[in-house]
């Protein structure tokens, strides 16, 4: 397809027809067909010689079973990487086919009176649009904005309009539309957006194409954010009230061409049921008060803020209402309240005025209504509202069961996916049609490099290459442990009241511990201590006037609380704890592997390094990483509190290296204002990471390499001049002038791969290979950016990381910052496998989570 710009060439004859340049198709036996480009060779395997970077062909947008032809240059002119074995995969992308979409579309404010919930929003724009504007194509949000592809003959328009609500009774709404201060929005820059940077994307044209494509979703599904859910065929059991919806999420992209990202998403609803039934699966007895302060806790943190439908009894000749449970009442026998006639009843005795007699006489009532007039509903009468969004956060119940039920298969949840763009229809909604867009009925085809695991150097120069994203310690020690002569004194401390766990296995806990630090030359004491304790910051302070180095806690069942050790451990004291369950200390005698991941996370708090990746062997990754010398590696992250909690402040973690590797780290945290995602005190927070670097290697850094976790595209400028901004006044501030390299480090995003052949026997989810790297045709054509799958998925499809370089001092090879990305992800010290993003990254997650600890009660 030809567009503005010349990035593209047009296909005149018709889409059956094959495709006479780049890329491939089909004969009418099926067979795949290649066809060359002029001055391309055609090599073994009927793969091509990319032409010489000059006579580099315009990117094809072939039919969908072929991908587009391999480019080292995006249509922008931005290099992409070459290393690794080539390969090509589908991923979650629907082709936008914009060719005949309008070049303008005009905007408009919608405001609509009373103020009322969202959901109601909808019906009275759409009648008014029958009314009024039904020779007008116009794609709605839900909330304030509208879009036409025909300017309305006037600027301003003020209407009634007349609905019925939830109750059944007619009420009138003044709706006003109006041109916006700029009220035409240039579609056209959708085609010609290629030379723009990431955050200076046509937003307004992509806010505009995003509403036209969800128009036709809202009657389909309910809307939470950029997914639209609806109750599935089979009914899915969360529990404590809860059942499972699923959705399908849209989003937009700009690629080298418009794409969609389709996937499926997951939520939890409240179950459409009567609170009868509901008390009854939290297995309560239904004849009685609830008055245990626990369960009471648990019914009312559920019904708080849940709409419930009040039917009363038949006799009474009233028609259901819905109302918002505010709190969990007293037994309607013992609230009472007044009467037109000033006469003072209970609950019980209105209810029997009428003739009712409660089945359910003892049972809370629910008290609803507002802070001025509050009214009590016997629980009976009462039952949840289907299709309720709730916006909390999910119990540790409902986010392992829904885990569950969303590990799947790349090749299920295709075909969930695939299942669930057949319900919404897309290409037959009217004003999708209407305004010129059409949406491809497949997955798209892109090129990925297989990038080869590092090998990892061990003590005395032995090395592991890892194989499927982990690898196993034999007959090695860690690379480098802590210096201590005598070996650090440690000790082993349990709750000694309620049911202690049995000595005898604790001692032989002790012994395995003792043994594994021997074979991995961690310098531990020959004789740990094992001691009970009722208090356990009492026991943490008798050890650290001891000078003990380590104390390993074992966790109860019930009782002590890991946020109970770390705030005294950490915060008061000042002593070093490794964390262990009582049921994974029974485990660790019969599972050797409990014990060596037990050891790496003690070596590395005691200043060792586990391990390195080794570039002697490596001739080509010696000379590709040699720029990389005296680095610190920066990770960073900020963990908000979640939506209904933001009175708790956001949690800010930073962690940095100090040793030659990038596989010693130390960290800092910081509190700030809960809707600041931008880190405030970063020059702080540097001056102090660059000080340490400083007093392990005599120097300051030549380069610094810094990975920004969970932030989106809109706020990369503020990332640039607030906290790179502050890296650079610290450096400054201490005479020293690094250069600094910024990824973002992207997790929330839908973007997944799917292997073209399925693997024999369903073990391992038909997920892509460890390494695999993805930087054509889908990412920006004018940002360095790529993803990368690094890990090996245990469940479920692979969630690849997309890394954003945003700024670059040095101008590194893409090649090289890819592949020193992947190494840093064999980096993470608290277990052999690879993770899923780099080391510096995953750790500043940690340290926030440490932090988020420490808040804790």
């Amino acid at each position: 397809f030809r567009q503005e710009g010349g990035w593209g060439q047009k296909q005149e004859a018709g889409a059956g027809q094959r495709q006479q340049a780049g890329g491939g198709d089909r004969d009418r036996s099926g067979k795949q067909q290649q066809y060359r480009q002029p001055g391309q060779k055609q090599i073994a395997g009927g793969q091509q010689q990319r032409p010489p970077q000059q006579q580099r062909p315009p990117p094809i947008i072939g039919p969908e079973e072929s991908p587009p032809a391999y480019n080292v240059v995006s249509c922008a002119g931005v290099k992409r990487g070459t290393l690794g074995k080539q390969g090509i995969c589908e991923v979650n992308y629907l082709r936008l086919n914009i060719d005949k979409m309008s070049n303008t579309a005009y905007h408009y404010d919608v405001t609509i009176t009373p103020d009322r919930p969202k959901k109601f929003l909808r019906p009275i724009f759409d009648q008014c649009q029958r009314e009024h504007f039904s020779d007008y194509v116009m794609a709605f949000d839900g909330s304030k904005s509208c879009y036409s592809v025909k300017r309305l003959p006037k600027k301003g328009y003020e209407y009634e309009i007349e609905m019925i609500d939830s109750g059944g009774r007619l009420k009138s709404f003044k709706i006003e539309i109006k041109e916006t201060d700029i009220p035409e929005v240039e579609l056209a820059s959708l085609r010609s957006y290629h030379n723009d940077r990431l955050f200076d994307k046509p937003m307004r044209a992509l806010q505009a194409l995003e509403v036209i494509l969800a128009s036709n979703n809202h009657a389909l599904g309910i809307r939470v954010g950029r997914s639209f859910y609806r109750k599935p065929e089979e009914f899915y059991d969360l529990g404590d009230g809860y059942e499972m919806y699923t959705g399908i999420y849209q989003a937009a992209i700009l690629g080298e061409v418009p794409l969609l990202n389709v996937d499926i998403s997951h939520k939890s609803f409240p179950k459409t049921q009567s609170i009868i039934e509901y008390l009854r699966e939290c297995g309560l007895d239904t004849s009685r008060t609830i008055e245990d302060y626990r369960m009471k806790k648990v019914i009312t943190q559920f019904l708080k803020g849940v709409d419930v439908v009040y039917t009363p009894p038949p006799n009474f000749g009233v028609i259901p209402k819905k109302y918002k449970v505010m709190d969990l009442g007293e037994a309607p026998a013992k609230i009472t309240f007044i009467l037109d006639d000033n006469q003072k009843m209970t609950v019980k005795d209105y209810f029997a005025s009428k003739g009712c007699i409660l089945q359910y006489p003892f049972l809370n009532c629910i008290t609803a209504g507002s802070t001025t007039r509050q009214i009590s509903l016997p629980m009976e009468f009462c039952s949840i509202a289907e299709n309720q969004v709730l916006n909390r956060k999910d119990g540790n119940i409902q986010v392992s069961k829904m885990i569950k039920y969303s590990a799947t298969s790349t090749n299920e949840r295709k075909s969930k996916i695939m299942n669930l763009l057949a319900h919404f229809r897309h290409n037959e909604n009217l004003t999708i049609r209407n305004f010129g867009i059409h949406l491809g009925s497949n997955f798209i085809k892109v090129h990925f490099r297989l990038l080869p695991p590092p090998e990892l150097e061990y003590s005395g120069g032995r090395t592991i290459r890892p194989r499927d994203g982990a690898w196993q310690m034999v007959d090695v020690k860690f690379l480098e442990t802590s210096k201590a002569n005598q070996g650090h004194k440690w000790a082993i401390v349990y709750e000694s009241k309620g049911r202690p766990i049995n000595t005898h296995s604790l001692e032989d806990f002790k012994k395995t511990i003792q043994k594994t630090a021997q074979q991995l030359d961690v310098k531990l004491a020959q004789e740990g201590q094992v001691r009970g304790f009722q208090n356990i910051d009492f026991v943490l302070q008798d050890l650290a006037k001891e000078c003990y180095a380590l104390v390993i806690v074992v966790l109860p069942n019930y009782g002590t609380s890991y946020s109970s050790v770390k705030q005294n451990a950490e915060l008061k004291v000042g002593i070093l704890t490794q964390c262990i369950k009582e049921k994974t200390v029974l485990r660790a005698s019969k599972d050797a592997s409990v014990i060596h991941n037990l050891m790496l996370k003690i070596n590395t708090k005691l200043n060792g390094t586990n391990h390195k990746v080794s570039e002697e062997k490596e001739v080509a990754l010696k000379k590709l990483l040699q720029p990389i010398r005296n680095v610190m590696f920066m990770g960073a992250d900020v963990t908000h509190p979640s939506p209904d909690q933001r009175h708790i402040p956001s949690v800010v973690g930073v962690a940095a290296s100090h040793d030659a590797y990038g596989a010693c780290y130390n960290m800092q945290y910081r509190l700030q204002k809960s809707t600041v995602e931008e880190i405030e005190d970063m020059k702080s927070i540097t001056e102090y990471h660059l000080s340490v670097y400083k007093s392990y290697q005599n120097c300051y850094p030549d380069y610094i390499i810094y990975y920004r976790d969970g932030v989106s595209d809109g706020q990369f400028p503020k990332i640039k001049k607030d906290e790179l901004g502050g890296i650079r006044r610290a450096c400054a501030q201490l005479g020293c002038k690094p250069k600094i390299t910024c990824l973002i480090v992207v997790k929330r995003h839908h973007t997944r791969f799917f292997p073209l052949r399925q693997t024999q026997g369903y073990r391992d989810f038909n997920n892509v290979e460890p390494g695999t790297v993805v930087d054509q045709y889908i990412v920006h054509p004018n940002e360095k950016q790529f993803f990368l799958v690094s890990h090996k998925a245990i469940q479920g499809t692979a969630k690849p990381t997309r890394y954003n370089v945003i700024e670059d001092d040095s101008n590194f090879d893409i090649d090289l910052l890819q592949k020193l990305s992947y190494h840093l992800c064999h980096m993470f010290p608290r277990c052999n496998r690879v993770v899923s993003y780099p080391a510096p990254a995953y750790l500043a997650h940690l340290v926030a989570f440490r932090g988020r600890v420490y808040l804790e009660g």
